[in-house]
């Protein structure tokens, strides 16, 4: 039976959560241990990325990436956070290809398209 990168982060995960830091490097290298038994080192970055998500629906964390052409204001992000019951991580990404508004990507796979290139593509379509 194959396990997947999302099976071996909730191992890992479950192994770690508990531990008093001192045992954490040990339970860590015995998981890389695994990883290298079952041949699936090459699945790391794979399996990091689905241990972080884990880790953050266990916690209650809610992961956004604002994406904007020019850095955005700590008050702006500060009102959009105020939006979200849950804890929220942010990532900001500066895109210069925008040339004005923000894109809001919510780990939950929703996107918010605010940005001027959007307006300006719905308002071709809509003239058609």
């Amino acid at each position: 039976m194959k396990i997947t990168p999302k099976e071996y982060a909730i191992g890992l995960y479950e192994a770690t959560k508990d531990a008093p830091k001192e045992e954490m490097e040990e339970r860590i290298a015995e998981f890389v241990k695994i990883l290298k038994v079952d041949n699936v080192l090459s699945m790391e970055k794979k399996i990091v990325e689905e241990y972080e998500k884990y880790y953050r629906k266990q916690k209650n964390i809610l992961k956004i990436k604002i994406r904007s052409g020019k850095k955005v204001s700590p008050e702006t992000i500060n009102k959009m956070m105020k939006n979200f019951s849950k804890q929220v991580e942010i990532e900001e990404e500066i895109d210069e290809s925008l040339i004005g508004g923000i894109i809001v990507e919510i780990e939950t796979d929703l996107m918010i398209d605010g940005s001027v290139k959007k307006k300006l593509e719905v308002m071709k379509e809509a003239i058609g």
